[in-house]
């Protein structure tokens, strides 16, 4: 088609196609005219888009303007001084979405101010702000919904329960820098949040009581004209526990989280106590996921359980044969099964699994050993749409290029995934 012929398109139908365009791609575009400048700055392109600032000290009033025409509203930054973050502050002042990946100063936390519209707040490093100055801010943005909080020292109960002002609130990540976080306070602001679904703590001294308290109904040993009313019930839909050494739940703390659709467990280091996974699908009715990521190593003693189970996580986490039969009895209707950097099964399981996990639609085998004949096999998935064997070095192109064949190209497979992918920002 002609260029001049394809300049004519509608502007809906060029800003549909511009999409599809990696930011790479953007840029090349927005170089050649004008015209096509302009449409690339168009906000609808650019509304899910996240700016990584590694400095912003070297852009320009022009640059600022750029972003302004796009309407950026989620930004992450990873070195800054007062002045530069100020500096963004008020050139971005629609901002919804802030990240701060470095050792966060107070001076900057008191720079976020005016970000009246400021909706999400991650903080990576907390380590060298007091907890105090850390909630006392944070209070002041009570249109918050998610709250992410990485390296917190907590000095006692009072500054933590100032997030009770909070209440639209949807989730929140506490992350302990000695794990330990206090009981109480947690206790408290969770019966007092009535919008909370989402909920990360990293815990790696609180033991099973202190835990499960936090999932009890309190008292009000907090009294103030306006405290915060307390909810009967949690309504979480997803929990996860970092670093943790605690082996179970009480009863009362299980009820409390039966809404849970969810559970992540990170770096947990007592699973086969007291049948935690067991008990996790006998007392969650509508758990639908469940991950377990560089965790112990678990062994079923129960007979199998009839759960909803449909995704499946066992991540840097040793499993063997019977573990893996189990699952598949008590996970039926199992559709996304992630074994990426896992060990302990061999190759006639894997070669079972079309019998195993008949319904298996997403299938994630990145950095483990994944023979040719496994992998033909692994054609009889039928529901089969997603297949990973990224840095797998067993596999030949010629094996890869087969597989295609057989499946008639209907699995995506993903053969190439960066080391890096699987880290997190806070342990």
């Amino acid at each position: 088609m002609p260029v001049i012929q394809w300049l004519q398109l509608p502007q809906e139908v060029l800003l549909h196609i511009f999409t599809y365009l990696s930011p790479t791609e953007k840029a090349n575009v927005r170089a050649t005219c004008s015209y096509l400048r302009a449409l690339v700055d168009h906000p609808s392109l650019w509304k899910h888009s996240t700016i990584v600032f590694k400095s912003i000290g070297i852009f320009n009033a022009r640059f600022w303007d750029t972003l302004q025409s796009r309407k950026i509203s989620s930004v992450e930054v990873t070195r800054v001084t007062l002045k530069q973050f100020k500096k963004m502050t008020s050139s971005l002042p629609d901002l919804t979405s802030v990240t701060m990946d470095s050792c966060l100063k107070g001076e900057i936390l008191q720079g976020l101010r005016p970000l009246v519209n400021l909706q999400q707040l991650h903080l990576t490093d907390c380590s060298n702000v007091t907890d105090q100055d850390i909630f006392s801010e944070i209070a002041l943005f009570q249109q918050l919904t998610h709250l992410s909080l990485c390296r917190v020292s907590f000095s006692g109960v009072l500054p933590l329960t100032s997030i009770v002002l909070l209440q639209n609130l949807y989730s929140l990540s506490l992350h302990s820098k000695e794990g330990i976080i206090p009981e109480r306070a947690l206790q408290y602001i969770l019966f007092r949040l009535p919008k909370l679904r989402e909920l990360s703590l990293a815990i790696g001294n609180m033991n099973k009581w202190k835990l499960s308290l936090c999932f009890n109904v309190p008292d009000n040993f907090v009294a103030t004209a306006e405290e915060q009313p307390c909810i009967s019930r949690l309504q979480l839909h997803k929990l996860e526990l970092m670093n943790s050494s605690c082996a179970s739940l009480s009863n009362n703390a299980f009820d409390q989280l039966s809404t849970l659709k969810s559970v992540s467990l990170r770096h947990y280091k007592y699973l086969q106590h007291e049948e935690f996974i067991e008990t996790l699908l006998l007392k969650l009715p509508h758990l639908t996921e469940l991950r377990i990521e560089w965790a112990a190593p678990f062994v079923p003693i129960m007979s199998p359980i009839c759960s909803k189970l449909e995704k499946l996580s066992v991540v840097g986490t040793k499993i063997s044969n019977a573990t893996l039969s189990w699952i598949s009895r008590s996970a039926a209707q199992l559709k996304c099964l992630n074994l990426s950097f896992s060990h302990g099964y061999d190759e006639d399981l894997v070669k079972s699994f079309p019998r195993l996990f008949p319904h298996l639609q997403n299938l994630y085998l990145s950095n483990t050993r994944l023979t040719e004949d496994a992998l033909v096999v692994l054609a009889n998935l039928y529901s089969l749409r997603v297949l990973d064997i990224s840095n797998n070095l067993h596999l030949t192109p010629e094996a890869i290029l087969a597989f295609r064949k057989m499946t008639s190209n209907r699995i995506g497979l993903i053969l190439e995934r960066p080391i890096e992918s699987v880290k997190y920002c806070c342990w």
